[in-house]
C-alpha cells in the first residue's frame, strides 16, 4: 500500500491547487465588485480585464455577474461601445437563465442598455473613450460627392484676386534674428 499512499500524497496537493484556482477567479470577481462599489472604476476594470480570458469558463451566475460588472464599469468610465457589448451579454445570459442577475442588476442592465441602444439606433455614435457627460453625442451625417458639388458655390476670378497673396520666404520667417551690431563711433 505504500504506492497508493504516495500517489494520494501527490494527488491531494494537486486537487487543492485546482480548488484554489476556482476560488481565485471568484475572489478576483469579488475584488472587482468591491472596487466598483467604492467608485474605483479603473481598478475594477483592470481586475475584470485580467479575468476576461477565463470568463467563459465561469458558472452561469458568475458569467452574468462578470458581464454586468464589466458593462457597468465600462459605462461609468465612458467606454460606451464596450459597455453596450457587455450589458447585452448580461441581458442575454439573464434571458437564457432567469435569475442569473439580481433584480436591481437586471433593471439597471435594461435601463442602461436601452439608453445605449437608443443612441445607436437613432444614428448617433457612441463615444469610444470619453468620460460620461464630457461631450455631447455627435450626430453623423453622410454626404456624397454630388452633394459636395452642389453645396460649393462656383469660383469666380474675383475670388482668386481677393485671396491673400503668399508672402515671400523672408516674410514667413518669424524666428528671432540676431541684432546687427552698430559700428563703434569715436566720441
Amino acid at each position: 500500500m505504500p504506492g497508493i499512499r504516495s500517489s494520494l500524497a501527490l494527488l491531494l496537493p494537486c486537487l487543492a491547487l485546482l480548488g484554489a484556482g476556482c476560488a481565485t477567479y471568484e475572489q478576483e470577481l469579488g475584488r472587482a465588485e468591491d472596487h466598483f462599489t467604492r467608485d474605483e472604476h479603473e481598478k475594477s476594470l483592470a481586475t475584470l480585464r485580467a479575468l476576461e480570458g477565463d470568463w467563459t469558463s465561469f458558472g452561469v451566475k458568475d458569467r452574468a455577474r462578470y458581464a454586468y460588472l464589466r458593462g457597468m464599469t465600462d459605462y461609468r468610465i465612458g467606454f460606451k461601445a464596450d459597455a453596450r457589448h457587455w450589458l447585452a451579454v448580461a441581458a442575454q445570459i439573464e434571458r437564457e437563465h432567469p435569475g442569473a442577475l439580481a433584480a436591481n442588476e437586471k433593471s439597471l442592465v435594461d435601463d442602461k442598455l436601452g439608453e445605449l441602444n437608443q443612441v445607436v439606433w437613432s444614428g448617433d455614435v457612441l463615444p469610444m473613450e470619453e468620460a460620461p457627460g464630457t461631450k455631447p453625442v455627435k450626430k453623423v451625417t453622410t454626404t456624397t460627392a454630388k452633394d459636395d458639388e452642389e453645396a460649393a458655390p462656383p469660383k469666380k476670378k474675383d475670388d482668386e484676386e481677393a485671396a491673400p497673396k503668399k508672402k515671400k520666404a523672408a516674410e514667413d520667417d518669424e524666428s528671432p534674428k540676431p541684432k546687427k551690431k552698430k559700428p563703434a563711433t569715436d566720441d
